[in-house]
């Protein structure tokens, strides 16, 4: 199966890992999937211990389970543990070698049992903290790993396939062991559909203690700050979001926050630092219990009645039970979107990243940015304007409008709009109500949102990226950062296609004259005899060399010979028409093509040529010898015809130079 199989099915991937329950279907799954994909022999998934003191292979592939049961390795390995310390890939192409150098002998033994040569090790990812490794290894020695980044992704999406089979395994551990609650740990935890989820919860809660109200908040417990709300009242089909005026630092909420622990209040009158909000919607008694997934809080759920009351001991049991249950299906369920979202903008970042990197045309580089992005996002305008250093202003060029207006566009760095706001800063922009906003140039009248990113190369501006939406707060933060990332890429993108097209430009260019070289020359009039051929239409070339060049170089020095050759260059472009080309050949030696052109104008031309430059004044005389050929009268080939020009010239300077002569008389044999 080819590398890219991993990009292009990543969400059939992480669908199939999600579905794996059993931890030991995941490892299997994972190992043998690795080994497909990277086209290895073998492969292993090491894990911490509970304490992380060690790291042991809990599942092997192509291995012998006897023999990979004692590979253990203790948290400070020279080599495993430095996987997951430094959080990076590590390649050992031999590993014999290696680990002789260590003085492991356990894993010499067992790597000579096992006929291994070369190993990858990946560090296995959750948040950011490595819970083990993914070993690949080959039993033919490899000189190199090339596919880092394709097995950097495969490790972190293991991680956390291993992580959510363990999440549901406790769960369904929990669910055994609550035989009141059963039923609903068994339906919760069966769901990945967070609204189902909650309506679920919200009126099991309110049903279990016989209370009129109840809701859920979710929360980040490291800012303080709720995420989500939800809030749902005896009676109705499901649950409403809201607004949550909750405080986190003080009241029940920071109680229940700081103490972890249920709170009841019989009669909320009597609570000294109660919310107003709750006396105001009719709330009078109220329980709250906090929802910790992973030994943290991620969010709060309260019932509440309308009167005081007593609650009852089992309330508050089977409302704890709930939220335990509620917790991690929650959390399973947050941690399942955050790998369905990660895992689409992988795809997405990957698909783009290929879009780019399919041309380096600058043209299509830039249609092909913005149609892959207006395609994936939906977004109103996406605009590339890039930077003109010298004048100091943005120029739109490219964009997704239809009016071409936007090209007459200049905007001034620092003064002009969102856009010129974040070329001077070099700061992403985000601009929820354009109405409201105090950088926003009014556009469209479509506009309701916009964000803008700088395009960066390290420290160097080159342009920015602005999007437009037709919706108020249009832009998800998911989608600021996926979009962030992509801008970076774009700018990477453009940079390149610039240094393609310069690098280009030089290839063809003579860097003394910046006229066409003799690359650019073979070129040219490869394209125009297959033209002349087509229509039946004569052209002829030039060839030019000065007189006496090298004595006028022993005598001024090169330097004077440069610049004259640089006049002299501007000169005859100044006298050809725009059609026509003209290079340098080499040394002193210059080419002219002449398109639609017979000998007698062919004639006048190189006639202009000659008096023009016979006419300066550089210091010494200066002349040309030019000698004409014309296809097809002289001949219909590209070598032939040159070396008849050539001819031409040369006994133009045998007559005494500074004189025209043409290719007639010259006889070269024909080539079919």
């Amino acid at each position: 199966m080819a590398k890219l199989e991993l990009y292009k099915n990543i969400s059939r991937i992480a669908e199939l890992l999600l579905q794996e329950k059993d931890l030991a279907s995941v490892f299997d799954t994972i190992t043998k999937t690795a080994c497909s994909f990277f086209g290895t022999s073998a492969s292993a998934i090491m894990l911490f211990d509970k304490d992380k003191e060690y790291l042991t292979i809990v599942h092997g592939h192509n291995l012998s389970s006897e023999k990979a049961e004692p590979v253990k390795y203790h948290k400070n390995h020279k080599f495993a543990s430095k996987v997951c310390e430094n959080k990076n890939i590590q390649f050992i192409g031999n590993m014999t070698k290696v680990f002789r150098k260590l003085g492991d002998d356990v894993t010499l033994e067992w790597i000579k049992k096992e006929k291994l040569s070369s190993c990858v090790s990946a560090p296995l990812l959750l948040k950011d903290e490595p819970i083990g490794c993914l070993n690949i290894y080959y039993r033919d020695q490899q000189k190199s790993f090339k596919e880092k980044r394709e097995l950097e992704f495969f490790a972190k999406l293991a991680a956390l396939a291993i992580a959510h089979s363990q999440l549901i395994h406790e769960s369904e551990e929990k669910a055994k062991m609550v035989t009141v609650l059963e039923e609903i740990g068994l339906l919760l935890t069966s769901s990945l559909d967070f609204a189902e989820i909650t309506t679920d919860v919200l009126i099991m809660a309110t049903s279990i203690t016989r209370t009129d109200t109840s809701s859920l908040i979710l929360i980040d417990e490291a800012t303080k700050k709720v995420l989500e709300a939800f809030e749902y009242i005896k009676g109705q089909d499901k649950p409403v979001n809201y607004k949550s005026t909750a405080r986190l630092k003080e009241g029940i909420s920071g109680e229940i926050l700081t103490t972890r622990k249920a709170v009841v209040v019989p009669d909320l009158k009597h609570y000294a630092n109660v919310n107003p909000v709750a006396l105001q919607k009719g709330r009078a008694a109220l329980i709250g219990v906090p929802l910790i997934a992973r030994e943290k809080v991620i969010g709060i759920i309260y019932v509440s009645s309308f009167s005081p009351r007593e609650f009852k001991r089992s309330d508050v049991d089977y409302l704890n039970i709930l939220s335990n249950q509620a917790a991690v299906a929650i959390d399973n369920t947050l941690l399942y979107s955050k790998i369905s979202r990660e895992a689409k903008e992988t795809s997405i970042l990957y698909e783009v990243s290929q879009s780019f990197i399919s041309t380096l045309d600058f043209e299509k580089l830039l249609n092909n940015i913005l149609k892959r992005l207006k395609e994936i996002f939906g977004y109103l305008t996406l605009e590339i304007f890039l930077i003109d250093e010298e004048k100091q202003e943005l120029y739109a060029r490219s964009s997704t409008r239809s009016s071409e207006n936007i090209y007459q566009m200049k905007l001034k760095i620092g003064r002009d709009g969102i856009t010129g706001y974040v070329a001077a800063t070099r700061k992403m922009y985000y601009c929820p109500d354009v109405t409201k906003d105090p950088y926003y140039l009014p556009g469209s009248s479509d506009v309701r949102s916009e964000v803008c990113f700088p395009l960066l190369i390290g420290e160097r501006l080159i342009g920015v990226l602005n999007i437009e939406s037709k919706d108020v707060d249009g832009f998800t933060p998911e989608a600021i950062n996926l979009l962030s990332i992509l801008s970076a890429q774009i700018a990477i993108a453009l940079e390149n296609a610039r240094l393609y097209e310069e690098t280009k430009r030089l290839s063809l260019t003579d860097p003394l004259t910046s006229l066409p070289n003799r690359r650019s020359f073979n070129m040219f009039i490869a394209a125009e005899i297959k033209r002349a051929v087509r229509y039946h239409r004569p052209f002829s070339i030039l060839m030019i060399d000065f007189d006496d060049f090298k004595d006028y170089n022993d005598r001024l020095g090169h330097p004077a010979g440069d610049t004259v050759l640089q006049k002299f260059s501007l000169l005859m472009k100044e006298t050809i028409r725009d059609v026509d080309f003209l290079g340098r050949y080499g040394g002193d030696e210059f080419i002219a093509v002449l398109p639609e052109t017979d000998t007698s104008f062919a004639l006048e031309v190189a006639e202009r040529i000659r008096n023009k430059i016979a006419a300066q004044d550089v210091g010494l005389k200066i002349t040309v010898s030019i000698g004409i050929a014309s296809f097809p009268e002289d001949i219909r080939d590209k070598k032939g015809l040159i070396e008849l020009a050539d001819q031409a010239c040369y006994d133009a300077k045998q007559a005494g130079g500074n004189n025209v002569k043409f290719a007639t008389e010259l006889h070269v044999k024909e080539e079919q």
